[in-house]
């Protein structure tokens, strides 16, 4: 038989996560606070640090290769600290894809053991596969201008860029703008999840309201893209460097990529650095309750795209993600008070939720207009005359869908028929999984479904 005390601990909830446990941070949110170091400050590291310090430049005039090749081979246990190694992880995965990648249309196959042992065993330490990730080359990849000034846009600056462009530096940092802004809106939003287990309905809301301008921000942070990254650029000169080694045979890597020295010289098929692969959304989407399905909103089976980019987060990220949605209870709460109170105040708790929902889905409005215009719309146009075409020509025959040039009716098929597949660099099929994530975004709202009863 149970005792009192044995029955009372069996019943305790489970406790809400503490952002610092998962190095997540309360001011920035997966973003690290304060900002990542800059450079590996060992003189045992500068091997790296120089060729880093030149990279650029090096790929320019197609010497980067024979430095790698050159390269000691260094011991990554000699790295300190966790933010020492995530320094090296980004270091090695931007000088990796830009030995791949970097070298016009000839494609390195392999990479040399100087380059893939440090990086597979520093990716083992922090707990991502050793492929230039979203958290290599936006999360730790950025610096503050003005040490002493705001983690807002205009204060930030990359550490390292593969084109050398500010377009690409715009790139980056507007990424990294958008997980400050909406990574300040997790606590509150943690506030809120512990003020529904006191069934504190007024301090749930008053923590909603505190969260609406930080998730409003983000969907004006996007859009400004535009204002320094020149689509053409982006597609034609950056979107490249940022490709994994899994389903790249269009780019010239049809067998994944070889790790030299690494598990009798492994080849590695892995995807490339994606907004996918952010924490930030998946967490928004534990706390509001927002579900993602495969193809369509009929369908209840997970997303398995949202699924494999969670393995390319930090691991202290993805623990974080798995005990948040342990104890996720916000959508539960405040759906039950809208079926069951009447009072002004439920109504006024239900439209801070939907007002909270409602800006990440025009969140995602702004993510698919951004797609179309740098991907899309450059892909149909083709590369501005003088540039080279990165992209190798795959025969119609050998196209994924197996359809081949012809319809089923034997007529030759229009290319205007219909809009091609068009892959992100995670290798993934971009529009239908971007439209359908702000559709079942904006189905979450309450007073919509309400409505629609």
């Amino acid at each position: 038989m149970l005792t009192n005390a044995a029955s009372h601990q069996q019943i305790q909830p489970i406790a809400l996560p503490v952002l610092e446990d998962y190095h997540v941070s309360p001011q920035t949110g997966f973003v690290p606070y304060p900002q990542p170091p800059a450079r590996l400050t060992q003189p045992y590291y500068q091997p790296w640090e120089e060729i880093m310090d030149q990279l650029n430049h090096l790929i320019d005039s197609r010497q980067l290769r024979s430095r790698v090749d050159q390269m000691p081979l260094l011991d990554v246990d000699l790295l300190e600290t966790r933010q020492e190694q995530q320094r090296a992880y980004t270091l090695l995965g931007i000088m990796a894809h830009s030995y791949v990648w970097g070298h016009g249309l000839d494609i390195a196959q392999s990479i040399p053991e100087s380059l893939a042992v440090p990086w597979q065993a520093v990716s083992d330490k922090v707990d991502i596969p050793p492929v230039l990730t979203y958290a290599a080359n936006n999360l730790w990849n950025w610096k503050l201008k003005d040490p002493q000034g705001p983690y807002t846009i205009e204060n930030l600056e990359t550490l390292s860029t593969m084109t050398g462009t500010y377009d690409e530096t715009w790139f980056d940092i507007v990424s990294v703008a958008v997980e400050i802004e909406g990574g300040a809106a997790l606590q509150p939003l943690l506030d809120a999840m512990n003020a529904v287990r006191e069934d504190d309905m007024e301090t749930v809301i008053a923590k909603l309201h505190v969260a609406l301008p930080r998730l409003e921000q983000i969907g004006k942070i996007l859009p400004r893209m535009f204002e320094k990254c020149d689509p053409a650029v982006f597609y034609w000169k950056i979107r490249k460097f940022l490709a994994g080694s899994e389903n790249m045979a269009a780019l010239g890597l049809p067998n994944g990529l070889e790790f030299k020295g690494v598990n009798n010289n492994e080849r590695k098929h892995h995807m490339g650095a994606t907004g996918g692969q952010t924490s930030l959304f998946p967490a928004l989407d534990l706390i509001f309750g927002i579900d993602h399905h495969e193809n369509s909103l009929e369908k209840k089976t997970p997303n398995t795209l949202l699924l494999k980019m969670k393995a390319f987060m930090p691991g202290s990220h993805r623990a974080f993600l798995d005990h948040l949605s342990s104890v996720a209870n916000l959508r539960p709460y405040v759906q039950s008070k809208s079926q069951s109170d009447e009072s002004d105040k439920a109504k006024e708790l239900v439209a801070a939720y939907d007002a909270c929902v409602q800006k990440i889905k025009l969140f995602r409005d702004s993510h698919i207009q951004v797609v179309t215009r740098y991907i899309l719309t450059q892909a149909k146009r083709g590369p501005p005359e003088g540039w080279e075409d990165y992209r190798v020509q795959v025969p119609a025959a050998t196209s994924t869908t197996g359809q081949g040039p012809e319809k089923q009716n034997g007529e030759k098929k229009d290319e205007c028929d219909e809009e091609p597949a068009v892959q992100g660099t995670g290798g993934s099929d971009l529009m239908p999984f971007l439209k359908n994530s702000r559709d079942e975004t904006n189905a979450a709202k309450l007073q919509a479904a309400a409505a629609n009863k």
